[in-house]
């Protein structure tokens, strides 16, 4: 029975959405203000979300949240019970994993300047040395992989390898992919000027359709970059051929030239934010879809929580009805012929049902001829069970009776 009454109450809440056109009509100034303040709230989550790249953790929560919500309405116990436990430990795991990045984005906001979430960017001297290095292997028929960190980072996917922190020089690359090296057959992770690491293991891709024509060191370069925004050239040892990953898709790159275009690209979107005026100039100035975003979502939570759940009255006019008139007696009239309600509830519910679900019956079996006073109270009045009665106008009616000829 409660699983009946949820589906109806889950039936009401989808019909509310035509009432839609009855909410932006009745949405004022402090409505506005409301939505606003909301909005810019959702606005920062969302830019918080696109800086951290913690899409995952942010879907689930969403998903519990929508679970959670469908046992409520339906009234589901097990599955309350089940999921309620798990979104707060999502939520747990989401503020220990990114606490660093909310430490960062909240000094970030607080500061005025600009997120460190940016690439690190490596000096044109050492893009011309990775070129110079990269094309030297190639001809030589040196295997390699060279990664190039984004925004993302990629503490969580990369595994063993070397730490070195050496500036970056060509004899260093050539020696470190030499085939005697013991850390050839890994990456080399670059930042800035340094090389961070070598002879790191990475994560094969997971969809990469060229795997019939290329091997296993291509398959982690576009492996790495399928899952970060980070740019990994290639070298391969068989074809002596120079490749750049992006984005999980690889390019074959023909010259020293092509490759050095490539890397400035990758780096052309730090440089050029690297001079912008920081968080308040992001914060108004870019990200138009996020913010239409924010306001649809903004104004949803307001329909929902507000606009719906709204107690509101309605006044209604219904024609008096009676039954259970003694045999050989007709209703002559009455004053009034109709009674006045006032039904109160939320919007939705309101907004939901018809007149027709309202009635206002008099039980008349003792009813003699003549005219008589008739209190009307709250039972002579059918209306649906969600809803309640204010107020009866007039509570009492005159009734006259006469036989029935």
């Amino acid at each position: 029975m409660n699983t009946y009454f949820g589906f109806v109450s889950l039936a009401n809440s989808f019909s509310a959405i035509r009432t839609l056109p009855r909410a932006v009509s009745v949405f004022g100034p402090k409505d506005l203000i409301d939505v606003f303040i909301v909005s810019v709230c959702v606005y920062l989550v969302l830019i918080f979300i696109k800086q951290t790249r913690s899409f995952f953790i942010f879907g689930s929560i969403i998903l519990l949240l929508g679970v959670d919500f469908l046992a409520r309405t339906l009234n589901l116990g097990l599955t309350r019970q089940l999921f309620q436990p798990l979104l707060t430990f999502f939520v747990a795991i989401f503020v220990l994993v990114f606490q660093p990045e909310i430490r960062k984005f909240f000094k970030w906001f607080a500061s005025g300047r600009k997120m460190k979430f940016s690439k690190a960017l490596v000096p044109d001297d050492n893009v011309q040395t990775l070129v110079r290095s990269t094309f030297e292997m190639a001809k030589k028929r040196i295997g390699a992989i060279i990664v190039l960190p984004g925004e993302y980072p990629l503490e969580d996917l990369i595994e063993g390898g070397f730490p070195l922190e050496g500036k970056i020089s060509f004899p260093l690359i050539l020696s470190i992919f030499d085939p005697t090296s013991p850390g050839h057959d890994g990456a080399l992770l670059v930042e800035g000027g340094v090389i961070k690491s070598f002879g790191l293991h990475l994560p094969l891709a997971r969809e990469f359709s060229e795997f019939d024509r290329v091997g296993t060191r291509h398959r982690a370069a576009a492996g790495i970059t399928e899952r970060t925004d980070a740019l990994a050239i290639v070298v391969s040892e068989e074809r002596g051929e120079v490749s750049v990953s992006i984005g999980g898709k690889l390019t074959k790159i023909n010259t020293p030239e092509d490759l050095a275009v490539e890397l400035h690209e990758f780096f052309k979107e730090t440089v050029s934010l690297e001079f912008q005026n920081g968080f308040w100039h992001y914060f108004t100035m870019k990200n138009a879809g996020s913010k239409i975003v924010s306001l649809g979502i903004a104004f949803s939570l307001w329909f929902v929580f507000i606009y719906q759940a709204g107690v509101i009255n309605q006044e209604y006019e219904i024609p008096i009805a009676f039954k259970y008139v003694p045999s050989g007696l007709v209703v002559a009239g009455s004053v009034p012929t109709s009674v006045r309600i006032v039904i109160t509830g939320n919007n939705a519910d309101i907004d939901s049902f018809e007149t027709k679900d309202l009635s206002v019956v008099v039980d008349v079996k003792d009813a003699k001829v003549g005219n008589d006073k008739i209190e009307i109270s709250k039972d002579n009045i059918k209306i649906p069970p969600y809803l309640d009665i204010t107020s009866v106008t007039p509570k009492v009616i005159s009734v006259s009776f006469k036989n029935d000829k």
